[in-house]
């Protein structure tokens, strides 16, 4: 499918000053004229390679190391961006929208190099019809397989005007002049500018969909770019090639890159796919990043048996009815002393884990903070492995794919094969299709795609189960290192600091930390009062977060004032916290967990 010439534009912008809008007309006009850009030289000194119709232009043509070049309004080509700058001077519009770069692009069947007279010629046209007034400078480029112009636009014109061009212009004024020309030289015009203008009927994520879908089966049916580009043209799209690829068939509203469709998708990416297809899977591998330090078992402790009356002997009977009649119950003590005694192996218990974990991310520094920062490292590593392993899965989706579709025809294709159940005849058929693309297509059997998937998708459930072990342990330190009974801090400590909610909002954003901390901090200055700070695993509409509540507690643990992040900005929130610091004159503070009147820990 030929869909004949192509334009496109974009704008050149610069800053307030005239030295960026000379840099970047000069740097524009520089990459249209460089030779690298030229496939093949092409000589304007012989006057036959240009064809009878550059005769006409002939006198605006000049020669830039070998390149087709040419130019209106401009004396010297080799002065253009001065003679720009001289009319943007003089009409003080130095800023803004500087130049209008575009290219106009031959059908691939018509880029023979021979013809870049003519396009030469086209150009000069569109110029005089559409922008009669600006300078314009233009040079042909042969360095992939659609010969394409390259022009530049002074957005001043001569009349002082400043040009603007939207999507309804380009609609309704470039195009149909482009069209105009292309005819009127030979070269097959855009059959879609000529059509009316209709709603794609496909949503953008629907095309993207099809498109890929569309590269993929090209990239599963062909062995080499040249190759591919084809398939795709003969499936009915219209393909651009050059630094990038872009698609369109004729449902389509405008053209879009394959590069837009996702990493698999870009000009190198399609090349590489089509070059290893057959090479066997790259796999991944999960490293080990957390160490597997387990709670110790309950402390071993002996819990004081209390025996039914019944079961007394008559020492032990009188002895009950001893302390009953002392208003004391000794079922309810042995309940309330083995209790006592299970919290404490808990503890113990706890306080063990924590010490083996802090001494083993902290490489035996016994230091808290530094083991937390080493959890963290760990972390961001299986982050960025898992990264790389799910990008393998998105790397061989094409071939996953058909093991998936094969998956849903698999039992019945066996009861076939195996039972001989002639109703499951068109899924075994099914099945040995699939199989024959996978074989064909990539050199894959059934077997061995199965076996990539569940390692792969092992080694990312290993890495994810590490990170959530990783976020525990993480949390126990952190809650162990909160709790000791005072933390010291320093005169220059920040009651900010102490409030400690940018700590909790940046380790849940950044490491997924969602921890319950409880603390109240003592103020050096104002013994009279205590603060008491919470922060909660919360939501902020669908996303998870932490929320900081502030309590002033008088001496009887009595709430004077408040304050919670909940529904704040972070700036917001901190001139609450400000404004407590300011009323109670908080200076030197210290944060601690203990020690606490009973009736301030009541939320």
């Amino acid at each position: 499918m030929s869909q004949g010439i192509v334009v496109k534009i974009w704008n050149v912008k610069a800053g307030s000053n005239s030295r960026s809008a000379s840099k970047q007309i000069s740097d524009s006009i520089a990459y249209i004229e460089n030779p690298e850009k030229l496939g093949r030289p092409l000589q304007l000194g012989n006057e036959t390679q240009l064809g009878n119709e550059l005769k006409y232009v002939m006198n605006e043509l000049k020669t830039v190391e070998g390149l087709y070049v040419g130019c209106r309004h401009i004396s010297d080509i080799k002065n253009a961006t001065e003679e720009m700058m001289q009319v943007k001077r003089f009409f003080g519009k130095l800023d803004g929208r500087v130049a209008t770069h575009g290219v106009i692009s031959l059908d691939a069947t018509e880029s023979d190099s021979k013809n870049a007279g003519k396009l030469m010629l086209l150009l000069s046209d569109v110029m005089k019809d559409v922008f009669p007034d600006n300078q314009v400078v233009y040079a042909v480029h042969t360095n992939t397989e659609n010969l394409h112009i390259h022009f530049i636009i002074n957005t001043v014109g001569l009349n002082g005007v400043k040009i603007h061009m939207d999507k309804k212009f380009m609609r309704e004024v470039l195009e149909p002049a482009v069209n105009k020309y292309a005819e009127k030289y030979g070269f097959t015009p855009n059959e879609i500018w000529k059509k009316e203008r209709t709603k794609d009927p496909m949503t953008y994520p629907e095309r993207k969909v099809f498109l890929r879908e569309k590269i993929d089966h090209a990239i599963e049916q062909t062995d080499d770019f040249d190759a591919f580009i084809a398939y795709l043209r003969h499936e009915g799209l219209t393909v651009n090639v050059g630094r990038h690829i872009s698609l369109q068939n004729a449902d389509m509203t405008k053209a879009i890159r394959t590069g837009s469709l996702g990493e698999n998708y870009t000009v190198d990416a399609i090349r590489e796919r089509l070059a290893c297809k057959y090479n066997p899977f790259i796999r991944g591998k999960a490293g080990t990043y957390y160490e597997e330090i387990m709670p110790e078992a309950m402390a071993q402790i002996t819990p004081r048996k209390m025996k039914k009356y019944k079961d007394m002997t008559a020492v032990e009977k009188a002895e009950a009815v001893r302390l009953l009649k002392l208003n004391r119950n000794p079922w309810q003590e042995a309940y309330h002393d083995n209790w006592q005694m299970q919290k404490m192996g808990d503890e113990l218990k706890q306080l063990g884990y924590v010490y083996r974990l802090t001494r083993f991310y902290s490489n035996g520094t016994d230091n808290t903070a530094d083991a937390m920062k080493e959890i963290v490292r760990r972390k961001k590593e299986i982050v960025a492995e898992r990264k790389e392993l799910r990008a393998l899965l998105r790397k061989y989706k094409p071939i996953t794919d058909i093991y998936e579709e094969m998956k849903k025809h698999m039992v019945k294709a066996y009861l076939y094969d195996v039972y001989g159940k002639e109703a499951y005849e068109e899924e075994f058929q099914m099945y040995q299709k699939l199989s024959e693309r996978l074989k064909v297509s990539f050199g894959k059997d059934v077997e061995e795609v199965a076996d990539f998937l569940a390692e792969t998708k092992g080694e990312i459930a290993y890495l994810t189960g590490q990170e959530k072990e990783l976020s525990a342990q993480y949390v126990a330190i952190k809650k162990y290192a909160s709790s000791r009974d005072i933390q010291n801090l320093s005169d220059d400590y920040s009651f900010f600091h102490a409030i400690g909610h940018s700590q909790a909002t940046y380790e849940a954003k950044e490491y997924g930390i969602y921890a319950s901390n409880l603390k109240f901090i003592v103020a050096a200055d104002n013994p009279d009062i205590l603060i008491r700070v919470m922060t909660t695993p919360d939501m902020d509409g669908d996303k998870p977060t932490v929320t900081t509540s502030i309590a002033v507690l008088d001496k009887d643990g009595i709430v004077q004032k408040e304050a919670s992040s909940k529904g704040k900005t972070t700036k917001e929130f901190n001139k609450d916290i400000y404004e407590i610091q300011s009323e109670y004159g908080i200076k030197k503070c210290e944060v601690t967990q203990k020690n606490i009147p009973k009736n301030a820990r009541k939320i």
